[in-house]
């Protein structure tokens, strides 16, 4: 499995942070069909890229410590139905295949059952669920603009699917949030994620401030503020408070 996480993780790295530093490169994106335009998808390929690159932080994660993060390997799982829901319907199902080396992850991960374990078992952290509530609305209510965007389907970013990839991501980097303000084992790397992800996009949005879909450059400052102050956390409780939750007996696993 830790290898399997690892091919999958170098599989996100290589494939999508071109992508995520388009704001400050060339432009690099992953469907050019319908764009009339590249330069008005330099935030949107950030969006794909930024999310994706922290995707494969979690997989590296995983790989180093694979039976004590059950709270990534649940994201992991969510995050492939919300990809999955979000775009085959547009795309057509043949984009499934990019979740191919994840779902493989899945399948190999030796405690199946920690999938259907609630995440709020070993209760919760109040600062860290309070600020990743707080930046899963603000994600989610994007999400939302995305996902109609698309459903029009008249604009630049929805002719070549932009706009579901950016619901997707939206949502995925929400859910990371919400999880992430959990006591569950995996928790904290995943809040650590969701901040550093939220911060690169709000810086993103400073530097391409007018393309379609951006924050802008206010809501690109509160985007990093609330980015790391989510990462400041994460690091505080780090040093502070050390982890305390259960690991599964072997028998278990």
């Amino acid at each position: 499995m830790r290898i399997l996480a690892v091919l999958a993780g170098l599989f996100f790295v290589v494939g999508t942070l071109p992508q995520a530093i388009s704001p400050w490169g060339a432009v690099t994106l992953s469907n050019t069909s319908g764009v009339s335009d590249p330069n008005l998808h330099r935030w949107s390929a950030a969006l794909a890229g930024g999310p994706d690159c922290g995707m494969a932080a979690i997989l590296f994660y995983l790989a180093w410590r694979p039976l004590r993060a059950p709270a990534v390997v649940q994201w992991i799982a969510l995050a492939v139905i919300v990809f999955l829901t979000a775009n085959v319907p547009f795309v057509g199902p043949a984009v499934a295949l990019v979740a191919v080396p994840v779902v493989l992850v899945l399948v190999a991960y030796p405690a199946p059952r920690d999938l259907l374990t609630p995440p709020w078992i070993d209760g919760f952290s109040p600062p860290r669920l309070a600020v990743g509530t707080l930046v899963a609305v603000v994600l989610v209510a994007d999400a939302a603009l995305a996902l109609a965007s698309q459903l029009r389907g008249t604009d630049e970013l929805a002719r070549n699917y932009d706009s579901a990839a950016n619901a997707e991501h939206l949502i995925n980097v929400a859910l990371a949030a919400l999880l992430g303000g959990m006591r569950r084992l995996g928790s904290r790397p995943l809040a650590a994620m969701a901040g550093a992800v939220v911060a690169f996009l709000g810086a993103a949005a400073i530097t391409v401030p007018s393309n379609p879909g951006s924050w802008g450059t206010v809501g690109g400052a509160v985007g990093v503020a609330a980015g790391l102050a989510l990462v400041a956390l994460v690091a505080y409780e780090w040093r502070t408070q050390p982890s305390t939750t259960r690991v599964a007996p072997s028998h278990q696993r």
